[in-house]
C-alpha cells in the first residue's frame, strides 16, 4: 500500500485519510493484515475479532493520539465509534474502516459521501489500491508545521483560569481543537501559582484524559467519578473534569455540587456519544449552580485546516447546524395549521433528514451519531413529522414492537430470554407478569421533539394525536414509550391519555431517574389491563411514599402473578418488595405459618445493600432463600 510514503506526505500537510474498505471477508482480512505489518501500535477495535478491542469500548479511547486506527464493523456500522475515534487520529494518520457485507441505506451514505473529499477513499477488490495511495501523494498539500503550544488563545484561557481561581471554566470545542492540553498545562501553572493546593482530574476513564495528565506533568492525579462520589467528603478536593459528555448528567451534577469544579471540559458535536442537548442543558445549569466562565477554541491543533476528515463527518453524520437552519423557524406564523408526514428516514430528502436529525440532537441528551443509523437501516423505526410553512416544529421516532414468537413468551417471561427491540412488551412481560402483551402489536415512542422557538403551543400532544390515528389504522393494540422520570417528562407524559403503568427502582445511568413506561390502549383488551396496571403502579408509588393503600381484587391478583415471577423466576426481590406487601395484607405471612427477616418487606435499600443489612453471604443466597418461602406462601394462600 506504500502507507510510508503516504503518512510522510500526509505529515507534511497534518492532514488525514480515511481508507473504507468495502469487500469480501478473505480480502478484508488481507489488508487488516498488511495495515499491521506496517505498525504493531494500529488501535485496532472489531465488533467480532476477538483480539481487538471491541467496537462498544470506543469510549475508552476518546482522549487518546493514534496515527493509525481500525475499525472493523462485520455486522453494522457503529457510527459513534467512527466519529469518536476519527477524532483520535493525528494530522498526518489514517482511519481504516472496514464496511459489513450487507448493503443498507446507511453503508450506502457512508459510500456515497466519500466522493465529495479528498482523501476520503472507498476501496474495493477491483480497486487500484497503489493508483490511488499514488495519487494523494502527487496531490498538492501546503506544507503546515504543528504549531507552537500553546496557542495564544489557549494561553489567554490558562491566564484566566489562574486569574479566576474560584471560578468553574468550561471549555467547549469539537475534538482536535486542545481543550484537555489546555487543561493540563493550566494544572501546571495551578501549582506554580497556588503550591499546596491539589488538583484532581477525573472523566469517563484514565485513558479518556491521557493528554491532559501528560501535559499536567505531575501537578495533578486521576481519581475516577465513582470513588470521588463514594470515599471523598464533600469539598475535600478540587477537581477537573475532563471529556464531560462522556459522564452521565447526574454525575455530572453530583461532582458540581460536592466538590469545588474548577474546569469542565467536553466537545459540543456528538463525538462523545451524546447529543449537543447535553451541551445546551448542562451549560444552563451549571451556570445557575456555579459562578462560570465558557471558553471556546476554534482552531485546530491536531489537524490543519486543510483536512476534509472533520467536514467529511460532519456532513455524513449531520453533527452541526448552520446558523439559516437555526434562524430559519424564528418567523413561523403560529395560526399556520399544521401538515404531517408519516415516514421512513431512508424516504426523507437530505434536507429534511437533516432537519429531523438536528432536532433530535439539540432536543435530547442521548442522541447521537448512531440514532442516524438506526433510523436509516432499520424498518422498525419510523418517524411521524410535523411541518410548518415547509419547516420542521416536531418529529416522533416511534418503534414497532410486539407480535413475538410465542414459544418465546414462557422464557421471556422467566427471564430467561431477551430480544433485541421490543422494549415494551418484554419489560411488562417480566416485570409484571403479563406474557400476553407479547403478541400484541405495539409502537413504542422513543423520541418526541419540538422545535424551541414554536414550543408550548401543543405541537407535541399534537404529534401524539395524530399518531393515535395512524395506530388505529393499522390495527396497533397500544401505544407507550419508555423514558427517564425526571419531573418536567413526567409532566408532559401526564398531560397526554397515556397512563403510568411502571415506575423502575433502578436509576438510569445516563438520566439519573428511574425508567419509567407509560401506555395507551387502544384495543380493549389492552385499554383495559393498561387501566390495571396504572392503578397498581399509583398504589406502589404511595406505598413508597409511606402513604395507606386500597387494595383492589384486581391489584392483588396482579400481585400474586409478580410474586410468583420472583419465587418461579428470575424477577428480583426488590422489583417483587410491593407486590409481596399487598398480598401479605389479603393474607398475612404469619397467618400462613411462615417467617421472613424482620421489615424485608418495606426496606427501601438495594439488593447489595439488603444481603449485607440481613447478614446474608450473597445477594443469590437471600434471594434463593426468599424465593423458597415465597413458593411456600403461594401454595398455602392459593
Amino acid at each position: 500500500m506504500g502507507l510510508r510514503r503516504l503518512t510522510q506526505h500526509l505529515k507534511t500537510a497534518r492532514v488525514r485519510a480515511v481508507f473504507l474498505f468495502d469487500g469480501p471477508s478473505a480480502w478484508l482480512d488481507y489488508h487488516k493484515k498488511a495495515i499491521f505489518a506496517n505498525d504493531d501500535n494500529t488501535l485496532f477495535l472489531s465488533d467480532q475479532d476477538e483480539k481487538a478491542i471491541p467496537v462498544h469500548r470506543y469510549r475508552d479511547y476518546l482522549g487518546s493520539n493514534n496515527n493509525f486506527v481500525v475499525l472493523e464493523f462485520t455486522n453494522v456500522i457503529h457510527a459513534d465509534a467512527l466519529a469518536a475515534l476519527a477524532g483520535t487520529v493525528n494530522g498526518g494518520g489514517i482511519l481504516f474502516v472496514m464496511l459489513p457485507a450487507a448493503d443498507s441505506p446507511f453503508k450506502q451514505r457512508v459510500i456515497a459521501s466519500a466522493d465529495q473529499y479528498d482523501r476520503i477513499e472507498v476501496i474495493h477488490p477491483d480497486s487500484n489500491l497503489k493508483q490511488i495511495t499514488q495519487t494523494i501523494v502527487a496531490s498538492r498539500l501546503a506544507p503546515d508545521d504543528a504549531p507552537t503550544i500553546p496557542l495564544l488563545s489557549q494561553k489567554r484561557i490558562i491566564d484566566s483560569m489562574i486569574d479566576l481561581p474560584g471560578t468553574c471554566h468550561l471549555l467547549m470545542a469539537d475534538r482536535g481543537r486542545g481543550k484537555s492540553t489546555t487543561l493540563g498545562l493550566a494544572c501546571q501553572a495551578w501549582i506554580r501559582h497556588y503550591r499546596g493546593r491539589e488538583l484532581v482530574v477525573t472523566g469517563p476513564k484514565p485513558s479518556s484524559v491521557y493528554t491532559l495528565l501528560e501535559h499536567a506533568a505531575s501537578s495533578v492525579r486521576f481519581v475516577p467519578w465513582d470513588k470521588l462520589l463514594t470515599e471523598y467528603p464533600d469539598q475535600s478536593v478540587r477537581i477537573i473534569i475532563d471529556e464531560a459528555a462522556a459522564v452521565p448528567m447526574h454525575v455530572l451534577q453530583q461532582l458540581v455540587q460536592r466538590f469545588t469544579v474548577w474546569a469542565i471540559a467536553s466537545t459540543v458535536d456528538g463525538y462523545e456519544g451524546c447529543g449537543r442537548g447535553f451541551a445546551v442543558r448542562f451549560l444552563e445549569w451549571v451556570q445557575q449552580q456555579r459562578i462560570c466562565k465558557v471558553h471556546e477554541l476554534s482552531e485546530s491543533v491536531r489537524w490543519s485546516a486543510q483536512d476534509t476528515c472533520e467536514p467529511w463527518l460532519n456532513e455524513l453524520l449531520l453533527m452541526q447546524l448552520s446558523s439559516d437552519e437555526q434562524e430559519g423557524q424564528q418567523a413561523l406564523d403560529a395560526t399556520t395549521p399544521i401538515a404531517y408526514q408519516h415516514t421512513h428516514a431512508s424516504e426523507l430528502s437530505e434536507h429534511d433528514l437533516k432537519a429531523v436529525i438536528t432536532l433530535l440532537l439539540e432536543a435530547h441528551y442521548q442522541s447521537s451519531p448512531n440514532d442516524l443509523r438506526l433510523l436509516l437501516d432499520d424498518p422498525q423505526q419510523r418517524l411521524l413529522i410535523a411541518k410548518r410553512q415547509q419547516s420542521l416544529v416536531g418529529v416522533i421516532w416511534y418503534s414497532i414492537e410486539g407480535d413475538l414468537p410465542a414459544n418465546l413468551h414462557e422464557a421471556i417471561q422467566v427471564g430467561k430470554r431477551r430480544l433485541n427491540g421490543h422494549i415494551l412488551p418484554q419489560a411488562i412481560a417480566f416485570y409484571l407478569q403479563q406474557n400476553h402483551v407479547l403478541q400484541w402489536h405495539w409502537w413504542r415512542v422513543t423520541r418526541i421533539a419540538v422545535h424551541d422557538s414554536v414550543r408550548r403551543q401543543g405541537i407535541g400532544l399534537n404529534l401524539l394525536d395524530e399518531l393515535k390515528k395512524l395506530a388505529k389504522a393499522a390495527q396497533i393494540d397500544a401505544l407507550g414509550s419508555s423514558f427517564g422520570a425526571s419531573p418536567d417528562v413526567l409532566d408532559f407524559w401526564s398531560q397526554t391519555p397515556y397512563k403510568l403503568i411502571r415506575m423502575g427502582r433502578k436509576l438510569n445511568m445516563a438520566s439519573g431517574y428511574p425508567n419509567a413506561i407509560v401506555a395507551s390502549g387502544l384495543s380493549n383488551e389492552a385499554t383495559k389491563l393498561i387501566e390495571i396496571l396504572h392503578e397498581y403502579a399509583n398504589a406502589e408509588l404511595d406505598w413508597k411514599q409511606h402513604i395507606s393503600v386500597t387494595v383492589s381484587a384486581e391489584t392483588h391478583k396482579l400481585s400474586r402473578q409478580i410474586l410468583s415471577g420472583f419465587a418461579y423466576g428470575n424477577l428480583p426481590f426488590t422489583e417483587a418488595q410491593f407486590a409481596w406487601t399487598v398480598c401479605d395484607m389479603k393474607m398475612p405471612i404469619k397467618t400462613a405459618g411462615l417467617t421472613i427477616p424482620g421489615q424485608i418487606l418495606s426496606a427501601t435499600e438495594d439488593l447489595a445493600r439488603l444481603t449485607q443489612r440481613y447478614g446474608y453471604s450473597s445477594q443469590q443466597t437471600m434471594q434463593n432463600q426468599l424465593r423458597q418461602i415465597a413458593r411456600e406462601y403461594l401454595e398455602l394462600t392459593r
